[in-house]
């Protein structure tokens, strides 16, 4: 059986490895070599080690080569009701944060028996492979569905590195600023909505926190998913599949994800049925947008247009969900949560790290009953 993966950015490189360990597949992948990684997410939720470990007996011996430095929680600056709170890891667990072309190369230099193709694919239905991924990157303005979200922009500058053990967030006057330690350098980018500032505007105040240094550069970060999927011979993966704002780093636990469901769908002995597939697919859409706009449902220390425009969109998300995703947070916040129910993930983040969250931005049970009382299906 041969897996074609049509993308050779970081969800394609991990989707690679994933079938390569688990499967006897031949395996292609088709990409363009000088496409750059994007250097936006370039942190990570707790899976990431483990599957690098994984994949490739990763070990701290192998950071330097990934550019990588230890990540033991986020930071956030003026967030929620307490104003500044850090969500942390477990005593001897953590992230990465990684320096995305290196951990590409990374990749690439382990990837044995994995067939590299240069090319470019327009129509993914031509492509050649008894099972497709899909992951060339941004999806087709076409093939879009928007979601609306509190950011739409981002510009990014760099400056020298700066050792710190967590990623920062911090809350700015029209969104927020994320601040990656890398070994070699410290990323900055503030994520915000053109519709409440410019372009100079948001580079002026950034630079005041910052300082002067390398030329910055802007990017557009749209919000969308592009449908249900089927459990077909092609499935959609990374940016392919849908996008969202890096807040909580939640891109690559789905990448992960996907994999693992697409898995389930090809391997001859499982059969994942369509359906199974198809509400799996959209829970993983759900929690990611879940938990990204709750940190925005107390606002900041910033009393602008912004967040007050964040604030109603996080309140309708979390007012949209299943039952049982808000039955769950009920149990968390009200001290009945089963202990056998303690390891739950929810889009890659287990139960202290939303207490945690929920701490910090000042959701409480009240929060919860509201929203369960506006819910479709109570």
């Amino acid at each position: 059986m041969k897996l074609t993966i049509v993308g050779r950015g970081t969800a394609g490189l991990i989707a690679a490895s994933h079938f390569r360990r688990w499967s006897d597949y031949e395996i292609e992948i088709i990409g363009d070599p000088e496409i750059p990684p994007l250097t936006v997410g370039e942190g990570s939720v707790l899976e990431l080690p483990e599957l690098l470990a994984e994949f490739y007996n990763f070990s701290h011996l192998d950071m330097d080569a990934v550019g990588a430095t230890q990540k033991h929680g986020i930071h956030y600056d003026g967030w929620g009701e307490s104003k500044d709170f850090v969500h942390l890891f477990l005593l001897g667990v953590y992230a990465i944060h990684f320096d995305s072309s290196k951990l590409r190369e990374y990749i690439e230099s382990n990837l044995f028996n994995v067939t590299f193709t240069d090319g470019h694919i327009d129509d993914i239905e031509i492509v050649d492979g008894d099972f497709v991924m899909d992951c060339r990157g941004w999806a087709d303005e076409n093939l879009r569905t928007p979601i609306e979200a509190p950011v739409n922009s981002a510009v990014i500058v760099d400056r020298e590195p700066v050792e710190r053990p967590t990623t920062l967030a911090k809350a700015m006057k029209n969104g927020w600023m994320f601040g990656i330690p890398l070994q070699h350098r410290m990323s900055y980018g503030y994520l915000y909505n053109d519709k409440f500032a410019t372009e100079e505007e948001i580079l002026e105040e950034m630079l005041e926190v910052v300082g002067e240094g390398s030329p910055h550069r802007s990017m557009s970060i749209p919000s969308y998913y592009t449908g249900g999927q089927e459990a077909g011979r092609i499935i959609r993966n990374g940016n392919a599949s849908h996008f969202f704002e890096p807040l909580e780093a939640t891109s690559l636990w789905a990448v992960d994800s996907v994999n693992r469901m697409a898995f389930d769908v090809w391997h001859p002995e499982r059969q994942f049925e369509s359906v199974l597939f198809s509400t799996a697919y959209e829970n993983l859409l759900m929690e990611t947008e879940a938990v990204i706009n709750m940190h925005y449902l107390k606002g900041s220390v910033h009393e602008t247009a912004f967040w007050d425009h964040a604030k109603e969109i996080a309140e309708e998300t979390m007012s949209t969900l299943p039952l049982r995703y808000l039955l769950t947070f009920r149990s968390i916040l009200d001290g009945t949560l089963k202990p056998q129910a303690r390891e739950l993930l929810l889009a890659g983040w287990p139960i202290y790290s939303i207490e945690q969250n929920f701490k910090g931005i000042g959701v409480t049970l009240e929060d919860v009953e509201r929203w369960m009382e506006k819910t479709p299906n109570r």
